[in-house]
C-alpha cells in the first residue's frame, strides 16, 4: 500500500519548499485532510524518513521574529519518486478507497501515457473486484435477505461510482 502521507508531503514539496507546519496547513488548506486522517506528527515522520532516505534536503531557516524551522525542499530523487507513488496509487489493487482524490492532484507529475495505464489497471481491478462482489453472496448468508441486499447493494454502489468516475477523467486524459 502507498503511503499517502509520503505522497501528499512530496507532492507539496515538489511545488515548492516549505517548513513542517506550513506543509500541514497547505494540506489542510487545499482540503487533503478531508480526504485522508493524517496528523501533524505523521507529516513530521514523513519528513525525517523522506530526508533519511534522500529524497527531501533540509536547511534551517527563520522568517521575520519566528524561531529557526527546518525548511524541506525535494530532490531529483524525490522528484522520481513522486512519480513512482502517484502511479502505483493511481492503479493500486485495493478494495475501495475513499482517499483517491488524493492521487488526482498529483497527475500532472506522470506523462500521459502513465496516467491512462494507471487508470486503466485500477479500472480492470475494480471491475473484477465488482464481479468477484456480485458472486459473494455466500459470505453474507447468516444475515437477513433485505440487510444482505441492503449491505451488497450500497459495496457494489461504491465500486460503480469509482469506476464512473475514474473512466470518465481517462476520457479528460485521452
Amino acid at each position: 500500500m502507498v503511503s499517502r502521507v509520503e505522497l501528499m508531503v512530496l507532492g507539496v514539496l515538489a511545488e515548492g519548499e516549505a517548513h513542517g507546519y506550513q506543509l500541514y496547513r497547505h494540506l489542510d488548506d487545499q482540503g487533503f485532510l478531508r480526504w485522508s486522517r493524517v496528523s501533524k506528527v505523521a507529516v513530521y515522520k514523513a519528513l525525517a524518513k523522506l530526508e533519511r532516505e534522500g529524497y527531501l534536503v533540509s536547511r534551517t531557516g527563520r522568517e521575520g521574529n519566528a524561531p529557526e524551522r527546518k525548511v524541506y525542499a525535494i530532490t531529483a530523487q524525490g522528484e522520481e519518486r513522486l512519480r513512482d507513488l502517484v502511479f502505483l496509487a493511481l492503479c493500486e489493487e485495493e478494495p475501495l478507497r475513499m482517499e483517491e482524490t488524493i492521487v488526482l492532484p498529483f497527475l500532472k507529475f506522470l506523462g500521459r501515457d502513465e496516467v491512462l495505464e494507471g487508470l486503466e489497471r485500477r479500472i480492470s481491478y475494480l471491475k473484477a473486484r465488482l464481479k468477484r462482489l456480485r458472486r459473494e453472496g455466500e459470505l453474507l448468508k447468516d444475515l437477513d435477505e433485505g440487510l444482505k441486499d441492503l449491505i451488497r447493494m450500497k459495496e457494489e454502489g461504491r465500486y460503480q461510482e469509482e469506476i464512473r468516475c475514474l473512466e470518465e477523467l481517462r476520457e479528460r486524459w485521452s
